[in-house]
């Protein structure tokens, strides 16, 4: 008897530990694209004596929730929609459609094989047409902060929703889809 509370003990051990692995190795990747998610942008113009300044910075953060369930809702963006269904333990059913560019149609597409570990979503988009592409994709809280620059700030604003970056081709495109209130 002893032998098998020894032997259950390990296991459950070993278990907790593959958990936590997954676990702190899908911390690592959501830090990782949301570092790629985020932006600085800085400009200024100078002309006959008039200056132009604009700083925009872009920081997001992943938006950890206790229950995976409270993802469900639709995410939007021009050009781009996704709904999702997420049930406790952080299996996903989704759908929606995106136009990769800015004069392409619009696809539509079905989530596939999707999960959601921490904050970051990971799946497949099965396209109508049959192609299939994996999507990795970050729930995250998006402040975007505006002024003359750095040290300027004119405002700030702090949104929810669901980053991921589109690559096609020659271009890459972050992509932010702010939650449907």
């Amino acid at each position: 008897m002893f032998k098998i509370v020894i032997l259950a003990a390990v296991f459950i051990l070993i278990g907790s530990g593959a958990s936590a692995f997954a676990q702190s190795t899908a911390g690592g990747r959501s830090q990782e694209l949301a570092a790629a998610l985020d932006k600085t942008k800085y400009k200024k113009k100078e002309k006959r004596g008039f200056s132009l300044e604009l700083y925009v910075d872009v920081k997001n953060e992943p938006a950890v929730r206790a229950n995976p369930a409270e993802y469900s809702g639709t995410y939007l963006s021009p050009g781009y929609r996704l709904d999702v269904k997420v049930s406790p333990d952080g299996r996903v059913d989704g759908s929606g459609y995106d136009s990769g560019s800015e004069n392409a149609e619009m696809a539509k597409f079905a989530l596939r094989d999707a999960r959601i570990s921490g904050a970051l979503l990971t799946g497949s988009k099965v396209y109508e047409n049959g192609s299939t592409v994996p999507f990795e994709a970050l729930f995250t809280n998006r402040t975007v902060s505006q002024g003359k620059n750095a040290n300027e700030i004119t405002s700030r604003e702090t949104l929810f929703g669901l980053g991921f970056i589109q690559s096609e081709g020659q271009w890459t495109n972050r992509v932010f889809l702010e939650t449907k209130r």
